[in-house]
């Protein structure tokens, strides 16, 4: 509760600040209103959210769109946001989504290897995620691909966190939350900027960003960026490469429609394992980090292809239109042996996994929806309505180096793995290769009601379809797979959120959402497949704004309840056969203040507490044991800086912690635990002018040893210098 005391002192700070502010504003004729004062006595504010704010707090607090289609401040929505700014991005010197994503308030970030993550809040984990706001499929098979959870921020603006259930624009997934990636769109005028960077363990990179007017009237518009990132890994001998191009259009094509059209390539590598890493003694062991448990062999190859195109159109009355068309496609190699099992920590054998692992995606995704305000009862009100549509293709094959052991390769020593590279294509009895089929499709509107000047009413919903279907080839199948289809029609998914604003500076909130889970390839004991998982969410908070939004502060509890979770059938324990009676709860609180407390100091901090149990289960699983041992009861985070006055206003200081308590992680019946830990971080930047400065970035800075979410080891510490340029 430290962190609350100091997160209310100092918003009490801020407040005096911005009275101060405002009353010097008011003095010069350019007065700013918080949203709570700028709003008309019988309608909602603008749509167009930045239009009247302050230009400071629009670049620490922008409006959002992550699980809505209205742009809102984060004190307008009643759930748990927060936003990744291009500012934070710049000054923490994150290169990748993961990196972004360790210092959002609530998430949790599971890394097996260098490649693959995947995010949890509340628990549960993330699997919405959107671009530009139009969602994408997200797929078991690929969703571990650098390309999809890793990308390089250099092509995107910021990043929109939800936590909590997002059943809006995607009807169906797991209650973690959702995440939005802003692409950088084309400046209405000339700008350039340079970045290159090096530092320990092997880190370089550098980025070209470029982007203007094309014509004299400024109605061709263009972007484009070039970026290389590269890195040694944690184990000696590994390194990861990672090259990404952006280009982007943008045409005025008349006064009220606005063409977009872009295209992304990106190229990741890397050679580290996917490790496992735990005794069977139930520790982690004693072997250095640096070790390399993998064969000379492994490699990691993700290719991703991405096309867009948008139309902006005015509608009149101030109603907009907005259709996207998306389509990916990538291709992932995995070329693999590494370990599999838990290892004897006396002679450090085990078993391995000896692959080669390619996958091939086509995703398409259109969303179209229109925006705008109408009237009722004498007052002003906000809708959005809209579609989607989504479709993916998946094409998989899975070659082994043993037909006798497809599974492991039994008895290796894991501190020399001498192993040959699988035969690549393979025959029928070292392959198995199978194709996914999936389509989402469904309907959905939101609207904001007015009902007085300081309370507002959010109501919104989905209708949701979804058809998957899982083909295998029959003579390449190794495993004996079996074919199969699932569908859910017209499942409706609800939302609902009230907020109050008690004074120009705080505001009280409450929300409801509904959560709908298919539970796809698991069966019952009579071949049928067990119903999707339902629950809800309940969260109530309370949200401040201060020094017209360049700080603001938040505090919510929410509990999460499931039903239908799937348990192993008690009268058939052996067999992969279920029965969906399974229930969990989660309950927590979260606390967080973000933005500029005075000038040329800044504060980005958050507590989240979750706690997780299961409420029935069976003999396999403990009652009120928690069932996400990978989530931390407890997570802390905090980032600040602090621009020096005087003779020495271009040197900026920054420091920052993150800290988790214990987790723990199980592989084939073993489990082994990560105690507490903290990392720290640091920066020191130099501004030569307002377009060149210097930096020095230090990530664990006392070097901790620590595995992150408990299953792979955390990066050690690293120190990168970058020089930053524009014009």
């Amino acid at each position: 509760m430290s962190l609350a005391v100091m997160l209310l002192v100092l918003g009490q700070a801020a407040a005096a600040q911005s009275q101060s502010q405002t009353a010097q504003n008011n003095a010069g004729g350019d007065a700013t209103s918080s949203p709570a004062a700028g709003t008309q006595a019988a309608s909602l504010p603008a749509t167009n959210v930045e239009d009247r704010r302050d230009p400071v707090a629009e670049a620490l607090n922008p409006a959002t769109t992550v699980g809505s289609k209205i742009p809102m401040t984060a004190r307008e929505i009643p759930q748990s946001v927060s936003v990744i700014t291009q500012e934070q991005i710049r000054e923490q010197n994150f290169q990748t989504l993961k990196d972004a994503m360790q210092y959002a308030p609530g998430i949790t970030t599971l890394q097996s290897d260098s490649d693959r993550v995947q995010y949890y809040a509340r628990g549960f984990p993330i699997t919405s995620f959107l671009v530009d706001g139009t969602p994408s499929f997200v797929n078991s098979s690929i969703s571990v691909t650098a390309d999809t959870f890793q990308p390089s921020l250099a092509i995107y603006d910021r990043v929109e966190v939800l936590t909590g259930p997002s059943g809006l624009l995607n009807g169906f997934g797991a209650p973690g939350g959702a995440v939005n990636l802003v692409r950088k769109h084309a400046q209405k005028e000339f700008e350039a900027s340079a970045t290159l960077s090096g530092g320990t363990r092997g880190n370089s990179g550098a980025t070209l960003d470029v982007g203007g007017p094309l014509n004299p009237s400024g109605s061709l518009r263009g972007r484009a960026v070039v970026s290389y990132t590269g890195a040694n890994g944690i184990q000696d001998t590994t390194n990861t490469r990672n090259k990404v191009l952006y280009g982007t259009l943008e045409a005025d094509l008349t006064s009220t429609t606005l063409l977009r059209v872009g295209a992304s390539y990106s190229e990741y590598t890397s050679n580290e394992p996917w490790i496992w890493g735990i005794y069977t003694n139930g520790t982690y062991g004693d072997l250095p980090r640096g070790h390399y448990y993998g064969a000379g062999w492994n490699r990691d190859t993700f290719r991703t292809t991405d096309l867009f195109a948008e139309l902006h159109q005015k509608l009149g009355g101030g109603w907009t239109a907005k259709a996207v068309l998306d389509y990916v496609y990538s291709r992932s190699t995995t070329l693999q042996a590494s370990q599999f099992n838990a290892w004897d920590p006396a002679t450090y054998t085990g078993d391995i996994s000896a692959t080669n692992n390619v996958v091939s995606e086509g995703k398409t995704n259109i969303d179209v929806s229109a925006t705008g305000p109408f009237t009722l009862f004498g007052r002003t009100h906000q809708a959005t309505i809209g579609a989607n549509y989504m479709r993916m293709v998946e094409h998989q094959s899975q070659y082994y180096g043993d037909p006798s052991n497809l599974f492991s390769v039994t008895n290796v020593n894991l501190l020399d793995i001498l192993y040959p590279m699988p035969v690549f294509p393979g025959t029928p009895d070292t392959t198995s290769r199978n194709n996914t089929y999936a389509k989402q499709y469904g309907f959905y509107g939101q609207t904001r009601l007015s009902l007085l000047d300081q309370l507002t009413l959010i109501l919104g919903g989905r209708v949701s379809w979804y058809q998957s279907r899982f083909a295998v080839d029959p003579t390449y199948n190794v495993f004996g797979l079996t074919g199969n289809s699932v569908g859910n029609s017209g499942k409706f998914t609800g939302y609902a959120g009230l907020v109050y604003d008690l004074n120009k500076t705080w505001s009280v909130y409450t929300s409801y959402t509904s959560i709908f889970q298919p539970q796809d390839n698991l069966l019952t004991t009579s071949g049928t497949l067990i119903k999707p998982i339902t629950g809800d969410q309940y969260e109530a908070g309370i949200k401040g704004e201060f020094m017209d939004g360049r700080f603001t502060t938040a505090f919510a509890v929410y509990q999460i309840n499931q039903k239908n979770r799937a348990m192993v059938d008690p009268n058939d324990p052996t067999s992969s056969h279920y029965i969906g009676l399974g229930k969990a709860r989660t309950r927590g609180f979260e606390l967080s203040g973000t933005g500029e407390l005075t000038p040329g100091w800044k504060l980005f901090g958050s507590y989240t507490y979750n706690n997780s149990q299961l409420e029935d289960s069976n003999s396999f699983d403990t009652i009120a044991s928690p069932f996400s041992s990978i989530s931390p009861h407890n997570i802390f985070k905090l980032w600040t800086s602090y621009r020096l006055p005087g003779m020495l206003h271009g040197l900026t200081l920054g420091g920052g912690v993150t800290a988790v308590s214990e987790t723990s992680a199980s592989r084939n019946g073993y489990t082994a635990t990560q105690g507490f830990y903290a990392v720290v971080d640091a920066s020191i930047s130099y501004a030569f002018t307002k377009k060149t400065s210097l930096s020095l970035n230090a990530n664990n800075l006392f070097d901790r040893d620590y595995f992150a979410a408990a299953y792979a080891r955390g990066q050690p510490r690293t120190v990168m210098l970058t020089l930053r340029t524009a014009y």
